[in-house]
């Protein structure tokens, strides 16, 4: 028998869409929803061509304009990206996933103030949307408003306490700060996870010699050596 692979559920999922569409043609959720699936999995030209398709069905339809932005994001086309996010806010005003992504692509475009109103506009509409929180870190973090960026990490490890990426962000946020113990407690958390934090400290920084000539602050022995020792 052949072993499951990471693509499987994505692909067990589009099955279904696929079924659902057959059956009933019109059906504007199904081409979402598979949409979604494609997005995932990282056929991104078939999740665009699957939002459109949604959208032509159902008119006035928000989750898909919002779910079309983000996957035109993916593409690098942020002004079409935007564009989408915009109509799907306008459509329905208290789509918390639509100021979400928006936001992201504000980020990336270097609109690190609107982003955070976005984030914090998704937060206020969904409590509970932990990667709007996370989002919400990025940003700060990047004003290099590092106490900011650890509340947020924080909630959204709360509210997602297997999220690698949030223990790993809030521990280098600490690394600024000089917390050692809790950003070495963090770094290693993340490590536990499955994260690895070597390459994405490498993705950030460089190395422990760039972090330290950059920031003004020579990391400790048991830290450097957590972040430059192999993962196996």
């Amino acid at each position: 028998m052949q072993a499951q692979t990471d693509q499987a559920p994505y692909d067990i999922a589009i099955q279904h869409y696929n079924k659902a569409i057959q059956l009933k043609p019109t059906f504007a959720q199904a081409y979402n929803y598979r949409g979604i699936a494609y997005s995932d999995k990282g056929e991104i030209d078939r999740a665009i061509e699957d939002f459109s398709t949604a959208i032509r069905r159902k008119k006035n339809y928000a989750e898909a304009y919002s779910n079309r932005g983000g996957a035109y994001r993916l593409k690098g086309d942020y002004d079409l990206s935007i564009k989408d996010c915009n109509t799907a806010i306008k459509l329905e005003p208290d789509l918390a996933e639509a100021y979400n992504n928006r936001g992201i692509t504000y980020r990336l475009k270097g609109e690190i103030d609107r982003a955070i109103e976005d984030y914090s506009k998704a937060i206020e509409l969904d409590p509970s949307l932990d990667y709007a929180y996370y989002n919400r870190g990025i940003a700060y973090y990047e004003r290099q408003k590092y106490d900011r960026a650890i509340e947020d990490y924080s909630k959204a490890i709360e509210l997602k306490p297997d999220l690698a990426e949030a223990y790993c962000n809030r521990g280098e946020a600490r690394l600024h700060l000089q917390e050692w113990k809790k950003a070495k407690a963090d770094l290693t958390t993340a490590k536990d996870r499955g994260l690895n934090i070597v390459a994405e400290f490498r993705k950030t920084y460089g190395t422990v010699v760039d972090f330290a000539e950059k920031n003004g602050v020579k990391l400790p022995e048991d830290i450097a050596a957590l972040l430059t020792s192999p993962q196996a």
